[in-house]
């Protein structure tokens, strides 16, 4: 059983690389099955859906790790600017994974029309709602102007998927991720404009 277990997390993590880097066309089961080291037919008795599974496998796992990852930061302690920064850290820090979350947007045009909603559906429960409620409870404590809520968090979600992470090659990684975080921040809610004199 662990063998087994061990398979299927090695072909999901394979595929979620793969899908990252290549999109959903550019991934194939032969080269997971060899990247994984088993043979193909393993990988349909493991995923018996064949790649729709194993990107069904891929797309639940991230959708669970990012909503858990988005949790975390919108249980930070204090207002508004501390959630947004730690929503803001989790991109700049690379620890939310934007190339993957854009390949799964992107690869539900392959799939039918049950999996694409089922997808969907988990994706905007675990990501974009907690995200949308912040934003309507700052709006109805005057924190941000009126808006529509949901616009709002896209807005800012899309604002921060533009953070690449720092270098971990950079011995000033951690603060220039962190001033990354700021600097999307109060771009979110403060605007470009200069400050009034």
């Amino acid at each position: 059983m662990p063998r087994q277990t061990d398979t299927r997390t090695r072909a999901r993590d394979e595929f979620a690389r793969r899908l990252a880097d290549c999109g959903y066309a550019g991934v194939s089961l032969d080269d997971i099955a060899k990247a994984v080291d088993v043979r193909k037919a393993s990988l349909y008795h493991h995923f018996p859906g064949g790649k729709p599974a194993l990107f069904m496998e891929v797309a639940d796992h991230y959708t669970q790790e990012a909503a858990a990852l988005l949790q975390s930061a919108l249980a930070t302690p204090g207002g508004l600017r501390d959630k947004l920064l730690a929503l803001a850290a989790s991109y700049a820090h690379g620890t939310y994974n934007s190339a993957l979350s854009n390949q799964i947007y992107y690869a539900i045009g392959h799939l039918d029309d049950a999996r694409r909603d089922e997808v969907s559906t988990a994706y905007v429960r675990g990501l974009i709602q907690p995200v949308t409620d912040l934003m309507a409870a700052a709006v109805s404590a005057g924190e941000l102007r009126t808006g529509d809520p949901g616009f709002l968090a896209t807005a800012f979600m899309e604002l921060a998927a533009t953070v690449q992470p720092a270098s971990p090659q950079d011995s000033s990684a951690p603060s220039s991720a962190d001033r990354l975080a700021q600097d999307v921040v109060d771009l979110f809610l403060h605007g470009a404009a200069p400050d009034a004199p």
